[in-house]
């Protein structure tokens, strides 16, 4: 069992005082700790102060807008958001994507906002920190070489959160929140492509909810790992049908998602599959992930296509 390192903890009741620490060196914001914890365990991150947001309650819950669509809160729990009636009525390829996290357990400790905001994964930076030392670090971590691709400049680990490619085909936009006032952010839009830099949000801004417009054309989640559960995602898949053709976003292949769209709907596993383009982030093959980037996507489109969905 690996310790953690010392720190102190803050416990708000309100969004005022995380505003006012959010950003600050040395500080980190934590939702349901399921990724945090273990990251500070590895000493991937040590901040001297921990600010638990459980207890503010402007980031919690999940309601209706005024248009039909929902807010959920940053601190609405996975299990939360999966076993709400409207998320599995109006959005259910998100309720699928949150059943698809880990364990139940997780689930009841996970967030939404923490799910969304999750760092980004490889076999060379989520490990503990001898593992690091003895490779000489790695780009993100302690190091200035990226084991993927030594001769490249920036860093290739992968954005894994299960629930980011349904919420972007959905049109999910984020309610953030910083001392200079509240914006509403695309989710499509803050990714960087740089694993190091995973976000274009600014430092100082605390994700408050999930704003999802009213439902629209169905949604189908898929994703692809080495076990049932536990496991974060060798691959994920979100595909849509637009019209006569449709869309997908495809992830766990590098540090943002990959859109694609396609005018006919039987060319989006192709499509999806040419724009794809994974290195060696995880322990199985590269080849293999970007051979499964069509197969899946193929079995996304036939479940689109299928008599069920189609009279939905």
């Amino acid at each position: 069992m690996l310790p953690l390192p010392p720190f102190s903890v803050e416990a708000p009741d309100r969004l005022e005082p995380v505003l006012a620490m959010a950003g600050q060196h040395g500080v980190r914001l934590l939702a349901g700790g399921t990724d945090l914890l273990p990251s500070m365990k590895h000493r991937l991150f040590t901040p001297a102060t921990v600010v638990r947001l459980s207890g503010v309650p402007e980031l919690a819950g999940i309601r209706a807008t005024a248009d039909g669509g929902l807010r959920i809160g940053a601190m609405a729990t996975l299990k939360q958001v999966r076993q709400d009636a409207r998320v599995r009525q109006g959005w259910p390829a998100l309720a699928q994507a949150c059943a698809t996290i880990a364990t139940s357990t997780i689930q009841a400790m996970g967030t939404l906002g923490g799910n969304v905001m999750l760092d980004t994964r490889c076999l060379f930076y989520n490990q503990p920190a001898g593992w690091r030392e003895s490779i000489g670090g790695c780009l993100k971590a302690q190091g200035t070489v990226c084991h993927v691709a030594p001769k490249g400049k920036g860093c290739y680990a992968t954005q894994s959160s299960d629930t980011v490619p349904a919420l972007i085909l959905y049109g999910a936009e984020l309610e953030l929140h910083s001392r200079r006032g509240v914006r509403l952010a695309p989710l499509a839009d803050v990714f960087g492509t740089d694993g190091r830099q995973w976000l274009t949000l600014h430092p100082d801004e605390v994700l408050a909810a999930v704003v999802l417009p009213p439902p629209g054309a169905m949604v189908v989640h898929r994703k692809v790992r080495a076990r049932g559960a536990i496991d974060y995602g060798l691959l994920l898949v979100a595909v849509q049908r637009h019209g006569k053709g449709g869309r997908a976003v495809v992830s766990a292949l590098g540090p943002a998602p990959v859109m694609v769209q396609a005018e006919d709907l039987a060319d989006l596993p192709q499509a999806a599959w040419k724009a794809s383009m994974p290195l060696s982030t995880h322990a199985w093959s590269s080849t293999w992930r970007k051979h499964m980037v069509r197969v899946e996507v193929q079995r996304a489109v036939a479940e689109l296509s299928s008599p069920h969905l189609a009279a939905g």
